[in-house]
């Protein structure tokens, strides 16, 4: 494949993924995160292809001086546009993760919160449970079991 073609092989892909990357920043700040799913592996693959093409031009930065001055200043740019939105999706990704740890924690503490227990003993031998006005079942007792 020739130099001029190879650029305009990435750019396309290039084109792809910056509108990838648009959609999905947009799901994520208006928390729109079942679109987030669908988008996900469609990203895993464009991500892979785009590495592996531009690979061969970080390997070989001459390779560019085949092609016209005009397609490497829109290859430039897009490479420009495509990192500006990879560095936002890191962000935006971080605060949403963030969120639903949050979340997630918050629900873990109602559980836990909202399990019952065995209460406290009190003086008398009795167990302080919610609802049940500090009467136990049972009282508390041990045995010495030496011989």
């Amino acid at each position: 494949m020739n130099p001029t073609d190879r650029v305009n092989e990435i750019m396309v892909i290039t084109e792809r993924l910056a509108a990838l990357l648009t959609r999905e920043n947009d799901a994520l700040k208006n928390r729109r995160n079942s679109e987030l799913t669908t988008l996900l592996d469609e990203k895993a693959t464009l991500g892979r292809v785009y590495e592996t093409r531009v690979q061969p031009l970080k390997d070989n930065p001459d390779f560019l001086k085949e092609v016209e001055p005009e397609l490497q200043e829109k290859l430039k740019a897009m490479g420009l546009k495509i990192a500006k939105l990879m560095e936002e999706n890191g962000r935006l990704l971080k605060v949403a993760i963030e969120a639903n740890r949050r979340v997630i924690d918050m629900i873990a503490e109602a559980v836990r919160e909202s399990a019952p227990s065995a209460g406290v003993y009190s003086s008398a031998g009795k167990t302080d449970m919610p609802g049940q006005q500090g009467s136990a079942k049972s009282p508390a007792f041990s045995l010495n079991q030496t011989l």
